[in-house]
């Protein structure tokens, strides 16, 4: 899912309990000159995770008075696997509320905010900020990969020390060596060693 460019159009799963919501959102998608095309317009959130899983949505709209528990528990098991932008619309501006839905995995909470000329720059947002989140969410992944690694390395240095008398220096070159000679990552040669021992 690439949200570089804001004037690309995307596939939009709309949830909204009003009829007249309902409406309002669709021709306010109508009028965006991307051209985003709505792939199912759901009633009810307990459908939520089956339709996103079958027709892979871009982003989700949700039109709901006050998030329910049940509602936001749906969110949840949506976008666990595939997390995606979520859109909330809602009259529920309650703190708890708002921390719950984000908590749940919403994007973009906008209350009383469902006018027609206002859709647009709120999507736009919404693939922003999810942006932004999914590239933190990755550089904290590397960074606690690099400190998974960077302790196997230094408890395998200090095996090699200890096994082979050798200060930290020369344990570090030894492995080093012996890892360009497998020709594997010095952390794959760690994890191997420390196996071994």
């Amino acid at each position: 899912m690439e949200f570089a460019n804001a004037a690309v159009a995307l596939k939009i799963l709309v949830v909204s309990q009003s009829r007249k919501q309902l409406n309002t959102l669709l021709d306010a998608l109508a009028a965006c000159p991307e051209g985003h095309h709505v792939v199912g317009r759901l009633d009810r959130a307990i459908d939520l995770p089956r339709w996103v899983d079958e027709v892979a949505p871009d982003l989700v709209i949700m039109d709901t008075d006050s998030p329910s528990r049940d509602t936001l528990e749906q969110v949840c098991l949506a976008t666990q696997a595939t997390p995606r932008p979520i859109v909330m619309f809602t009259q529920d501006g309650r703190r708890e509320a708002i921390q719950s839905a984000v908590r749940a995995g919403v994007t973009c909470y906008v209350v009383d905010g469902l006018k027609p000329e206002r859709v647009q720059p709120i999507l736009q947002l919404a693939q922003a900020r999810f942006e932004e989140m999914h590239s933190m969410r990755q550089e904290l992944q590397r960074a606690r990969q690099e400190l998974q690694e960077h302790k196997l390395v230094e408890r395998a240095k200090r095996l090699l020390m200890q096994q082979a008398g050798l200060d930290e220096e020369a344990a570090y070159r030894r492995l080093r060596k012996e890892a360009m000679a497998r020709r594997l990552r010095l952390a794959e040669l760690a994890k191997a060693l420390l196996q071994q021992s």
